[in-house]
């Protein structure tokens, strides 16, 4: 199964701590095999595309992974795994551009709940703001005059979620986008649709392509 990894700089696992071979010019990184005896819960963990999202850190890899043992609901583990190749197009710039596509969507979500509930100047208002600074004054405002109704609380997500954008920090902005799908539907499939949807964004910027999911469990 072609899946995809997380690694802190240098290949690096960020739990483990642990330096993952990386590959040469001509063939891929060394196999690692998790403690047959400690499996799951020691295996090789890797994502799909719908899980990336969960799983930020300062280098992407394509890794292949054999046998294995469990698809869990953020994850794949498997007992052997190894890296194939770094995805280089995964950076600093691209993770924050993420982070502003997310507060879009946030502004769009918010955007049509306000509408829904006649609450068109409201909706158009935040729609108009021409960037993530003014765009956060708005919902804030919008925020305020109306703190005691659950639409002035998903304004405030709008508001929060700019400011994180506007800062870079595009893991908290993505959480926001996905507590804002809990919250305004009351369910857990929302969450796990908003997430699939930043996974999506995420491989398609970067030309990623789904994994072989033909790997028994």
């Amino acid at each position: 199964m072609i899946a995809f990894k997380f690694l802190a700089r240098g290949a690096v696992g960020p739990f483990s701590g642990f330096q993952w071979p990386t590959p040469s010019a001509s063939a891929p990184g060394k196999w690692i095999e998790g403690p047959a005896e400690k499996l799951p819960a020691r295996g090789i963990h890797a994502c799909l595309l719908e899980h990336l999202s969960y799983w930020f850190d300062d280098e992407l890899w394509e890794v292949e992974l054999a046998d294995v043992v469990e698809q869990a609901p953020t994850q794949v583990i498997a007992a052997r795994g190894r890296l194939l190749r770094r995805v280089t197009a995964w950076t600093r710039a691209l993770a924050c551009e993420f982070g502003q596509a997310c507060a879009i969507r946030v502004r769009d979500s918010a955007a049509h709940l306000l509408r829904k509930a006649g609450r068109g100047e409201d909706a158009d208002q935040l729609l108009s703001q021409a960037n993530l600074v003014q765009l956060e004054r708005a919902a804030r405002a919008i925020s305020t005059l109306s703190k005691t109704d659950v639409l002035g609380n998903i304004a405030g997500y709008v508001a929060d979620t700019a400011v994180f954008a506007n800062a870079n920090d595009f893991s908290a902005a993505s959480y926001i986008a996905v507590e804002l799908a809990r919250v305004s539907t009351g369910s857990a499939e929302a969450m796990l649709s908003e997430r699939a949807w930043q996974g999506r964004w995420i491989a398609a910027r970067l030309n990623l392509a789904a994994a072989d999911s033909s790997a028994s469990l």
